[in-house]
């Protein structure tokens, strides 16, 4: 049996003003936190919100909403505890992120199967086919560089990670398609392969520098075995590669969101080589001036931009490499840029990598994948 509740308001006393005094804090405070949100809202923002119809049809409402969310003055110290909360509990690492075994990380798209995959990987072959062809009828040989995903060469660290068995094949039969279409195609998964030591960045989608290094050194040794560049008289000076152990938090903190927590939190930053590449010495200041046009200009992904990739191979080159390379540019950003630019129309090199990560062979074909393909019919 229990006993209703009663309350004397005389024995309470003065801490019966307590809860409506709390309330009160409360409401003004988010009174002034949202007065003071509102007031970040650039003026053209609110453009429209005071018409009838958008009053009307909720359009007004939908509106103040939006800027109330992007404008809050709270908003971020919020999510950093719902990531907190989400991370501590259930380990979510977000749609873009999922999370293998002892603080490795690995981006979705490598994990994520994709509709018309065949037909976008042949339509991505035929782009670089017709390119090669092109270039050759130019004088220029292309040399095609294929980076494996991280799930590949460091499948060992998915523990439990599906990673669909119609990937096994696929980046050897994407390599054999161009191959048979004579093609010069390099894949650097078997020099990866090869290697003892963690070749990719734990936190990072892309490979850390001693992948970067291999991949630089096979890199070297096909263009100069093809004669396509003269081997250096003398090899690398050592003094030239100046490497420090550092920590290093990569990509994958940043999209799974995990970065802006408390380091007690995250993920254990992870501790790798970072090196300071000196820079080969060349006749000229200007890569393409006076002193002559440059052999090797690469065009591809963040890959040639990650881990001293592009300057590890100028050191196994001993001659600079133009790094044409774009972060976020998909499969084509980069060379569809590079390749109808001023530049490499009036002093184009001699030869000209293409490095393309597995990732991207069947991937959704983007538009301007498929108006440089329409450029064929033509």
């Amino acid at each position: 049996m229990s006993e209703c509740f009663s309350f004397d308001p005389k024995k309470a006393g003065w801490t019966r003003f307590i809860p409506v005094a709390a309330f009160g804090v409360i409401m003004l405070g988010g009174f002034a936190v949202t007065q003071t949100s509102l007031r970040q809202v650039p003026e053209e923002k609110w453009e429209g919100i005071g018409k009838i119809h958008r009053l009307l049809d909720g359009e007004a409402t939908r509106q103040f909403s939006t800027q109330l969310n992007e404008h809050f003055l709270l908003s971020k110290p919020f999510a950093k505890i719902e990531r907190g909360v989400t991370w501590t509990i259930a380990g979510d690492t977000g749609a873009s992120v999922r999370r293998g075994c002892d603080g490795w990380l690995f981006l979705s798209d490598e994990l994520t199967p994709y509709a018309h995959a065949a037909e976008n990987a042949a339509a991505r072959a035929r782009i670089i086919t017709q390119t090669a062809a092109d270039l050759q009828m130019r004088g220029i040989k292309l040399v095609v560089a294929v980076v494996p995903d991280k799930t590949r060469i460091e499948e060992d660290h998915l523990c439990g990670l599906h990673r669909p068995a119609a990937f096994a094949n696929r980046l050897n039969d994407w390599v054999s398609t161009l191959a048979s279409n004579k093609v010069e195609v390099l894949n650097f998964a078997p020099a990866l392969s090869a290697m003892k030591e963690e070749r990719y960045y734990r936190s990072d989608s892309h490979w850390n520098e001693r992948g970067a290094n291999v991949a630089a050194t096979t890199l070297a040794d096909r263009l100069q075995s093809l004669k396509l560049v003269d081997k250096p008289a003398n090899a690398p000076d050592p003094k030239a590669i100046q490497s420090n152990t550092t920590e290093r938090s990569g990509d994958l903190m940043r999209v799974s969101n995990l970065e802006g927590l408390p380091a007690w939190m995250r993920p254990a930053t992870e501790v790798t080589q970072v090196s300071k590449v000196a820079p080969v010495a060349v006749a000229s200041d200007d890569l393409f001036g006076d002193a002559g046009l440059p052999t090797v200009a690469l065009v591809g992904t963040s890959f040639s931009r990650a881990a001293n990739f592009v300057p590890f191979l100028s050191q196994h080159l001993g001659a600079p490499v133009a790094n044409l390379a774009k972060d976020g540019g998909d499969f084509d950003g980069a060379a569809y840029a590079y390749l109808n630019s001023k530049e490499f129309k009036t002093q184009p090199p001699k030869v000209v990598v293409w490095e393309v990560p597995e990732r991207m062979l069947q991937k959704t074909l983007t538009a301007s994948e498929k108006k440089w393909l329409e450029t064929f019919k033509s």
